[in-house]
């Protein structure tokens, strides 16, 4: 066989094997359409079966119903929706389960039941505005974080070097005080209400 017939036929046969393949998928599978007859629903036009009806809205994830903490939350508003999420805890894990902290704890230790219970209750777990931020819009979380990171440095606090997504630590607690002070807390609050 010579070369230039060797290509022919290579060239040939991949259309070929398309065409074949796009047929297959035309033939009904489930008997013989070749009657000329009306289709087998009665209704007297062929016609596409669609799924059913949607309503259309888009499903919401089990991240986009977590409760919201927002930032200007009191500390009884905050264990208010923990207290919500600590009962499905508890409810969903059982003994050992007595509340959130208990399963975030367990699934750090690799417990294979603490990640279902987890997953049972996420819909319940409140959300800090800066995690939902971080999920739903990077970009302008890093730079609140950035914001952030420089009104704690101008009120004197001793920070680690943020890292990519502008995330530090406090290296020193000193008389500023730690996360939950009052000079952190206006700094974070300015930074992330912008």
């Amino acid at each position: 066989m010579s070369n230039s017939l060797v290509t022919r036929t290579r060239r040939l046969a991949v259309p070929l094997l398309v065409a074949g393949f796009l047929l297959g998928g035309c033939s009904t599978g489930d008997g013989d359409d070749r009657s000329g007859g009306p289709p087998a629903d009665g209704s007297g036009v062929a016609s596409l079966r669609s799924p059913a009806a949607t309503s259309g809205a888009p499903a919401r994830s089990v991240e986009d119903q977590r409760p919201l903490i927002r930032l200007d939350a009191t500390t009884d508003e905050i264990e208010a929706l923990r207290k919500v999420w600590s009962e499905c805890v508890a409810r969903e894990g059982g003994p050992g389960y007595p509340d959130g902290r208990s399963v975030i704890w367990r699934e750090s230790q690799h417990d294979p039941k603490a990640k279902l219970v987890r997953a049972a209750c996420r819909a319940q777990e409140p959300e800090f505005f800066e995690e939902r931020q971080k999920r739903t819009d990077n970009a302008t979380f890093r730079d609140n974080q950035r914001q952030w990171y420089e009104c704690a440095k101008k009120a004197g606090y001793r920070l680690t070097t943020p890292d990519e997504d502008g995330e530090f630590g406090i290296t020193e607690v000193g008389p500023n005080g730690d996360f939950q002070s009052p000079k952190m807390t206006a700094c974070r609050r300015e930074a992330f209400s912008r």
